[in-house]
């Protein structure tokens, strides 16, 4: 298990980010897994909600910047972690398992509606890979090779 990232921001401090001040009105949100290029693992996915809504009760913070710690932006889910979860849904038959799995998915589209229910704006510094999930920040930015394996893996993109 990662040891939680210091941050000099007054929030609390989280596993997979890294918290702090970019200048007087700016707060920079690290995803911090560079040992795992940034794949969003189960603490991750609770961890940016908690973020933004705790970024949400700070008055003083007007705009946000996300960026990936090492080589690259993010790998995307953390298959290793999260694989069997995703893979293993519960029901009797297809339908059902369908249903189950849009229903569980909206625990991960909360994190991503976070950034936009904040309400401030939100720059994403993508660099290298942005893959699957990362794509929250591409924006169709020079340089950066986003990709979408989920079909290929047996999975619906969000």
């Amino acid at each position: 298990s990662a040891k939680a990232a210091a941050s000099p921001w007054p929030g609390r401090s989280f596993e997979t980010l890294r918290v702090t001040p970019e200048g007087e009105h700016v707060l920079h949100v690290e995803l911090h897994r560079p040992d795992k290029r940034n794949a969003m693992n189960p603490p991750f996915w609770r961890e940016m909600v908690e973020c933004f809504q705790d970024i949400g009760q700070d008055p003083s913070c007007r705009a946000v910047v996300i960026s990936g710690a090492g080589k690259i932006f993010t790998a995307g889910l953390d298959l290793v972690e999260m694989g069997g979860g995703l893979l293993l849904v519960e029901g009797e038959d297809v339908a059902r398992k369908a249903w189950n799995l849009r229903r569980g998915g909206g625990h991960y589209q909360e994190t991503f509606s976070v950034l936009e229910k904040w309400g401030g704006p939100v720059i994403a510094a993508v660099h290298g890979a942005c893959v699957g999930a990362g794509e929250l920040g591409t924006g169709g930015r020079d340089g950066v090779s986003p990709g979408c394996p989920q079909p290929a893996q047996g999975l619906l993109p969000a």
